[in-house]
């Protein structure tokens, strides 16, 4: 339950009336006086007994203050000499998430935007190894690179959309030999697959704006031009809630139906190709699900990553692709 500042303050003061060990401790009596001078008003019996009680034993605090009552001297004293309620009371539990969620940060601190915590990080990591006593044996490998393509550009980018500022991204596509200027607004960034992808809108002269994903890793100079602009009302959380991947987001949803062996029915219940995903058969048979999604490469090759095991059933355009790839493939072998 939450506490008022009033009473929080309160647990603040008599915590530093309790620490004070250059004074003899205090009675009840010496601790309303205190608290009361403090706070400039006067406090109750009954609060600051409450108070004790609560930094005692209320777990919703979690201060579990060892506040032991002396009857020879009728006063009252911390019976850890050290304690306070500013240090962390942590569980061998929380330290297991802590310890978790660190090595999970490490791996990203190659990031430029992270880059700046990575003494803290690195601090905090070495405490907590200390602490436990735990091996520096990686427990989490997880697939990430090492360092992201194109990463360097991401001071420059993050500041440009946090400031709402133009920028003048000097971009190479796959397919094309040379670099193409682009001048756009900045919106946010996505990763996926290993790659961190930047959405703008594309503002060429000449041209109308248009949204487009940027990858970090094709970019060839990314420059601050420090004009402002203004910004549109982008819903990012759902921005590719219609598309796997991050491309063609503007296409319109269609309803996908695909027909799998049985034997990846435990792979797609327990990891969903897409939120949309509803299953319609589930037997020794076969498992068929519906998925209501634009139509991309990254769910093209999703489905053509499950092989033999997969049949596409609607639509016949997306059922057409899928058979001519595996043609293909056949030709491949011949």
């Amino acid at each position: 339950m939450p506490y008022n500042k009033d009473a929080y303050t309160r647990y603040k003061l008599i915590d530093q009336r309790l620490r004070n060990t250059r004074i003899a401790p205090p009675s009840l009596q010496e601790l309303i006086e205190y608290v009361s001078d403090k706070l400039g008003k006067q406090v109750s019996i009954s609060s600051i007994q409450k108070d004790i009680e609560a930094m005692r034993h209320d777990a919703n605090l979690g201060f579990n203050a060892p506040i032991v009552y002396d009857r020879y001297s009728k006063a009252y004293k911390y019976a850890e000499p050290e304690y306070s309620i500013d240090k962390m009371n942590i569980s061998e539990e929380d330290l297991q998430g802590l310890e978790t969620a660190l090595g999970i940060l490490e791996q990203f601190k190659s990031v430029p935007a992270i880059k700046y915590f990575e003494e803290a990080i690195s601090r905090m990591s070495a405490s907590v190894k200390k602490n436990r006593e735990v091996s520096k044996e990686n427990i989490f490998l997880l697939d990430r690179p090492n360092k992201y393509l194109g990463a360097q550009f991401m001071n420059t980018i993050v500041d440009a959309i946090r400031d709402k500022r133009v920028i003048k991204i000097s971009y190479q596509s796959f397919n094309k030999l040379q670099a193409k200027e682009h001048i756009v607004h900045p919106y946010f960034i996505k990763e996926y697959d290993a790659r961190l992808y930047l959405i703008a809108n594309d503002i060429a002269a000449g041209k109308a704006p248009k949204f487009l994903t940027f990858s970090f890793d094709r970019m060839q100079k990314v420059t601050d031009t420090y004009d402002s602009f203004k910004e549109e009302f982008v819903d990012k959380v759902n921005y590719f809630t219609n598309a796997l991947g991050i491309s063609h987001v503007d296409g319109v949803p269609e309803k996908i139906v695909l027909s799998f062996h049985p034997s990846q029915a435990g792979y797609l219940k327990t990891q969903p190709i897409h939120h949309s995903q509803t299953i319609l058969k589930d037997t020794d048979k076969e498992f068929k699900i519906q998925l209501q999604l634009v139509v991309n490469p990254e769910l093209q090759m999703r489905i053509l990553s499950h092989g033999s095991k997969v049949k596409v059933m609607e639509p016949n355009s997306l059922k057409d692709f899928v058979a001519a790839e595996a043609e293909k493939m056949i030709e491949i072998k011949k």
